[in-house]
């Protein structure tokens, strides 16, 4: 199984749930707000689904069934990895590329971190594209709160 390399350009993409669609296909802010701590901060991050390892309606249709019992039109809202740097960066988290690694990163307490990572399900649904952006566990609650309200502008594609 082939994992993303999240260049700039690649676009991700988030679920959204039947209480955080608004008029008009937009995504109310708190469909970007991170989950509460697990206390494992490897399982801490955003959940998000890679273009680059499966289409839209495969993502749209692994949400169906996870999510909705099978059922009704699925709100998926994409960006560019580029702008979830530029919107961390606004945040107060720096998100560098390393040369060397091939992969984005940013500082949290522990020292240098991946950004992106791939987080591939593979248990009865499967999800290969399913990842992770990571330096949502860095954002203080304030800039988590202006971190949703900037990712939420975007109008949500219905599949």
């Amino acid at each position: 199984m082939n994992a993303p390399k999240f260049p700039k350009n690649s676009e991700l993409v988030r679920y959204i749930d039947g209480l955080h669609r608004l008029r008009a296909r937009r995504p109310a802010a708190a469909a970007y707000l991170p989950d509460p701590p697990s206390g494992t901060p490897s399982r801490d991050y955003l959940s998000v689904n890679s273009l680059e390892l499966e289409s839209l309606q495969t993502i749209a249709d692994y949400h169906r069934v996870r999510a909705q019992n099978g059922r009704g039109k699925v709100a998926l809202c994409a960006h560019k990895v580029s702008r979830y740097n530029m919107v961390a960066g606004n945040c107060g988290i720096a998100v560098s590329f390393d040369r060397a690694s091939g992969t984005w990163r940013f500082k949290d307490g522990s020292g240098m971190q991946d950004a992106y990572k791939h987080h591939a399900r593979t248990d009865k649904l499967k999800s290969y594209s399913h990842c992770g952006v990571e330096f949502v566990r860095a954002l203080t609650k304030h800039n988590e709160g202006k971190f949703a309200r900037r990712m939420a502008d975007r109008r949500f594609h219905l599949l």
